[in-house]
């Protein structure tokens, strides 16, 4: 009678574990896909690493894969991919000194094709 009570208990115990366990895995994987079409493949530069199939980016795949099991969170994954492989690896490389042509370069092209066009229309 007591091994029965045991397995009830048991039964209820991991019908109540296993929602939070199944959640937990959830999280990871949306995280994981998140992240994987988030970063550059390297060798292909046009694909992202879910979509290449380099050896590079199956690496990056799995060390996604590893740091996402480890509970590490976007922030993260971010910053050690761009410290290791430079802002290009994402494809939305954040605001630093570093980048900063790449944030201010369209404004100023804009900037100097109107100046220039302005300057053009008064001299007629």
């Amino acid at each position: 009678m007591k091994i029965i009570k045991n397995f009830i208990y048991f039964g209820i115990l991991l019908s109540i574990v296993q929602p939070v366990i199944s959640a937990d895995i959830e999280t990871k994987n949306i995280l994981y896909n998140q992240m994987i079409t988030e970063i550059r493949c390297m060798v292909c530069q046009n694909q992202n690493i879910a979509e290449s199939e380099a050896p590079l980016a199956i690496d990056l795949r799995s060390k996604v894969r590893e740091m996402v099991d480890e509970g590490r969170d976007e922030d993260y994954i971010k910053k050690y991919m761009s410290e290791r492989y430079s802002d290009f690896i994402l494809y939305d490389p954040p605001f630093s000194p570093r980048n900063l042509i790449l944030w201010i370069g369209p404004f100023l092209f804009l900037f100097m094709i109107s100046y220039y066009f302005f300057r053009r229309s008064l001299k007629k």
